[in-house]
C-alpha cells in the first residue's frame, strides 16, 4: 500500500478544497484583474485623446492665425492688420515671437523679437504636414475673417479684393499661400518654428510668415497625463523617434525600441497601423501597460507607460492576502479531515486484518461492532458475511459442491452429520454416462472436448439439484448421484430419481442441438437407476471427508447403467416395484450383470406420472 487510507483521505478530501478555493481565487484574481486593466485602458485612453486635442488645438491656433495673416495680405491697410494679427498671435500661450518677412533679403518685417526661453529637452526634428483642417475661431478672428471677406466683395471673390478677371486672380495669387504650414525644430530643440510661404509664385513666394513657440506650452499638458504613481509619458513620431520624454533617465534615449525592449517594439508596431490602442507587457500582472493616441493632423503620438503593479494594486493585495488566509484555511481542513478520519481509518484496519485471518481460513476472526454508523453497519455484515462463509466452507467440505444448499443444512442440523461414518439407508441411485464418446473425443480438439463436456455435465447437475439429489462424484463422462438421504418417504425419492432421469434425456438431446449448430457432435446418454441399502455418511478421513454412499447397491447401480442403451432410462427390479404404480414402462426385459449372479428383471421407462407428489 503506498498510501495509508487517512493519506489518502487527506488527499482525496484537501486536493478538491484546495483546488476549488485556487480555481475561485485564480479566477476572482483575472476577473478583477481584467477589469482594473479594461479601466486602465478606457481611462488612459480617455485621458491621451484629451492631451492630444489640447496640443491639437493649440496648434490649430497657431495655423488659424498664420492663415488669417495672409489672407490680410488682399485687404486695405494689410500690413496694418498683418501687424495687428501677429502681436495678437504673440500673446498666444508659448509663443516666443512672430516674423513676417519679405523674402527679398534687403526687406526684413519682424513683428516680434525672440525673448529668452527655459530649456527643454526635446529630440530630433519634426517635419512638415499638410495645413489642418479649420477648427472653431474665437469671435474676433471670426469677425477679422469676415470684413476681410466682405471688403473682397461679399464673399463672391475668395481673396481677391474688388478686382474681376485677370488682375483678380492676380491680386488674389499675390496673397495665395504658397505650400503647406511647415512645423519643426530648432536647433537647440526646445522650440518649435511654425512657417508658410505667400505670395509671389509658387516657385517664388514673396512673403514668409514664422512663429517660433516654445515647447512648454505643449509638455505642460503631457506631464497632466499619468494619473498612477510611476507612470511616465513621452512624445514620438510615428517612426519611434523621441520628440521629448516626461522621465529624466530617458532623456537621453533618441528612438523607442533601440534597446530592443519587446513592449516598446510592440507599441511601435501598432502605431503603424492604428491612431490609437494599449499594450500589455507580458506577465501577470505585467510589468508595464502601454497606451498611445495620434495627435491629429500631426505625425506624432502621445504615448503613456504605467507599472502593472500599481494599476493592478488592489487585486495584487487581494492575491496576497487570499493566500495569507487560504493557507492558514487548508491547515484547519486538513486537521479537521485527519481527526474525523482516524477512527474510520481505525475501524477498516481492523476489518482488514480480519479479512486477512478470513482468507487464512480461520473464521474464528471477528470484529468488534462498536459503532452505530455505515463503519458500525459495515463490520456487523463483515461478522455475518464470515459466518456464511464459515458454513458454506463447511459445506462444501463435507457435501462437495453440487449438493443444494437446503438439503445440505438439513443434513448438518442433524446430531452427528459431520462426524465421520455413517447410517444405512434405503436410497435410489443414479449413474449416467455417455455413449461412445471416448472415440469421438480422440478426433476433437481438446479444448472443443472440454467445451462439450461441461455444457453436458453444467445441464446435468442443474436437473438433480433441481429434484433434490446429491451428486456424489463425475467418472469421466459419466456421473453419479443418490436420492432420499433425508427422508424416509423411499417411493417419493425414486420417484424423483426417474423424473430426474428423463428430463437429463431432454437436456441431452437440447445440448446435441447447440452441438450441432457450433459443428460438434451429437450425444447420446445411457442412465441406469437402482433402489438399495448402502452407507450414507462422511467418507474419508479427519483430514478430507465428503458426504456419499457406499455398498454393493452402487455397483449395481452402475452395471444397470452399463446395460441402457443410448437415450434410454433402465430402472431395476426393486426401483420398478417401489413406484409401479407411478411409473409407464416401454418394455422389461431380463440381463445377467456382470459380477452378479442369476439375471436380473430390469425395466425401459416411458414415462412418469408428473402429478405425483413428492414427499
Amino acid at each position: 500500500m503506498i498510501f495509508s487510507l487517512q493519506k489518502r483521505f487527506l488527499v482525496f478530501l484537501l486536493l478538491p478544497v484546495t483546488l476549488i478555493l485556487l480555481i475561485a481565487g485564480v479566477s476572482s484574481f483575472l476577473y478583477a484583474g481584467s477589469s482594473l486593466l479594461r479601466q486602465w485602458k478606457s481611462s488612459a485612453l480617455l485621458r491621451l485623446e484629451k492631451t492630444a486635442h489640447q496640443i491639437q488645438m493649440r496648434l490649430d491656433e497657431k495655423r488659424e492665425f498664420i492663415k488669417l495673416i495672409i489672407e490680410a495680405q488682399g485687404v486695405p491697410q494689410g500690413t496694418l492688420t498683418q501687424a495687428f494679427l501677429a502681436e495678437r498671435l504673440s500673446h498666444q500661450p508659448g509663443v516666443r515671437f512672430v516674423d513676417i518677412k519679405d523674402l527679398d533679403p534687403s526687406s526684413t518685417q519682424s513683428t516680434t523679437e525672440p525673448s529668452k526661453h527655459p530649456s527643454l529637452i526635446l529630440k530630433d526634428s519634426i517635419g512638415s504636414y499638410p495645413a489642418p483642417r479649420r477648427t472653431p475661431e474665437p469671435m474676433m478672428m471670426r469677425h477679422m475673417r469676415h470684413m476681410m471677406r466682405m471688403h473682397r466683395g461679399g464673399g463672391q471673390m475668395p481673396m481677391g479684393g474688388g478686382a474681376t478677371g485677370s488682375e483678380g486672380q492676380m491680386h488674389r495669387g499675390s496673397m495665395m499661400m504658397r505650400g503647406p504650414i511647415e512645423i519643426s525644430l530648432d536647433e537647440s530643440r526646445n522650440f518649435l518654428t511654425i512657417e508658410a510661404a505667400f505670395g509671389g509664385t509658387e516657385a517664388r513666394p514673396a512673403k514668409e510668415v514664422k512663429v517660433v513657440v516654445s515647447f512648454d506650452s505643449f509638455m505642460k499638458h503631457i506631464l497632466q497625463i499619468g494619473q498612477w504613481d510611476g507612470s511616465y509619458a513621452c512624445l514620438v513620431k510615428s517612426d519611434g523617434t523621441y520628440l521629448a520624454h516626461t522621465l529624466p533617465s530617458m532623456y537621453t534615449r533618441k528612438k523607442m525600441g533601440a534597446t530592443g525592449d519587446p513592449l516598446e517594439k510592440r507599441v511601435l508596431k501598432e502605431m503603424k497601423t492604428k491612431d490609437s490602442g494599449t499594450v500589455f507587457g507580458e506577465g501577470y500582472p505585467p510589468e508595464l501597460v502601454a497606451g498611445f493616441y495620434k495627435i491629429p493632423n500631426t505625425d506624432w503620438f502621445l504615448v503613456l507607460y504605467s507599472k502593472g503593479s500599481v494599476v493592478l494594486a488592489p487585486v495584487v493585495r487581494f492575491r496576497d492576502n487570499y493566500l495569507m488566509l487560504g493557507i492558514p484555511l487548508l491547515l484547519g481542513i486538513g486537521l479537521l479531515i485527519r481527526a474525523s478520519t482516524r477512527p474510520v481509518a481505525r475501524s477498516i484496519g481492523e476489518i482488514s486484518e480480519a479479512a486477512e485471518k478470513v482468507e487464512a481460513g480461520d473464521y474464528a476472526a471477528e470484529v468488534p461492532e462498536d459503532r452505530s454508523d455505515e463503519i458500525g453497519q459495515l463490520k456487523r455484515r463483515f461478522n455475518q458475511m464470515v459466518a456464511g462463509l464459515k458454513q458454506r466452507d463447511l459445506i462444501e467440505h463435507t457435501f462437495g459442491r453440487y449438493v443444494d444448499k437446503e438439503i445440505a443444512r438439513e443434513l448438518m442440523s442433524k446430531p452427528g452429520a459431520l462426524r465421520l461414518g455413517g447410517e444405512k439407508h434405503v436410497v435410489t441411485i443414479l449413474m449416467s454416462d455417455l455413449r461412445g464418446f471416448t472415440p469421438l473425443a480422440e478426433k476433437l480438439k481438446p479444448e472443443d472436448v472440454i467445451k462439450v463436456v461441461n455444457r453436458h455435465f453444467s445441464r446435468m447437475i442443474a436437473v438433480v439439484e433441481r429434484h433434490k439429489g446429491i451428486i456424489v462424484d463425475f467418472y469421466g463422462d459419466g456421473m453419479l448421484a443418490f436420492f432420499n438421504a433425508i427422508s424416509l418417504d423411499v417411493p417419493s425419492r425414486a420417484s424423483d430419481a426417474v423424473k430426474a432421469a428423463l428430463e437429463m434425456q431432454r437436456e441431452v438431446d437440447a445440448v446435441s442441438i447447440e452441438n450441432q449448430k457450433e459443428g460438434l457432435p451429437a450425444l447420446s446418454m445411457g442412465v441406469g437407476i437402482h433402489t438399495g441399502e448402502v452407507v450414507v455418511g462422511n467418507i474419508g478421513s479427519e483430514s478430507r471427508a465428503s458426504y456419499g454412499i457406499v455398498g454393493s447397491a452402487v455397483n449395481e447401480a452402475q452395471r444397470i447403467q452399463s446395460s441402457a442403451e443410448g437415450g434410454a432410462v433402465v430402472i431395476s427390479d426393486q426401483t420398478y416395484r417401489t413406484i409401479a404404480d407411478r411409473v409407464v414402462v416401454a418394455r422389461k426385459f431380463q440381463v445377467r450383470l456382470k459380477g452378479l449372479e442369476g439375471e436380473r428383471n430390469l425395466y425401459e421407462v416411458q414415462s412418469i406420472k408428473t402429478d405425483t407428489v413428492t414427499g
